[in-house]
């Protein structure tokens, strides 16, 4: 009878390490992923921040001329485009960042 009982805590305690190991391993992956993402959506952004530049840069070459008003317009308005992109690829940003950091808090909690 003790023999019994002594294996049966021990296979419990085994699934149970068992089963903290494999959602460990689980949310490391998750987390490398959503670095991944991280990473992919920060080129995006330094991307729109650049065209957003450059076209600020080209509106501010034309203002002075006369016949490039409309040129000139279009290319404030393309730079305002690119900031809005970039502020709506921040926002996804931020939100995988807590999505992160709420999986490294319940990966600390479970060790």
């Amino acid at each position: 009878m003790p023999l019994k009982r002594t294996f049966c805590l021990t296979l419990s305690f085994f699934f149970l390490l068992w089963g903290l190991v494999a959602f460990t391993n689980e949310s490391s992956k998750q987390i490398e992923q959503i670095d991944n993402q991280i990473q992919e959506l920060q080129e995006m952004k330094r991307g729109f921040e650049s065209r957003a530049l450059r076209h600020d840069n080209q509106a501010e070459r034309l203002q002075f001329e006369d016949q490039a008003v409309l040129e000139t317009r279009r290319h404030l308005e393309l730079a305002d485009e690119n900031r809005a992109k970039a502020a709506a690829v921040q926002e996804e940003i931020d939100r995988l960042e807590a999505k992160k950091q709420q999986l490294l808090r319940t990966t600390k909690k479970t060790r």
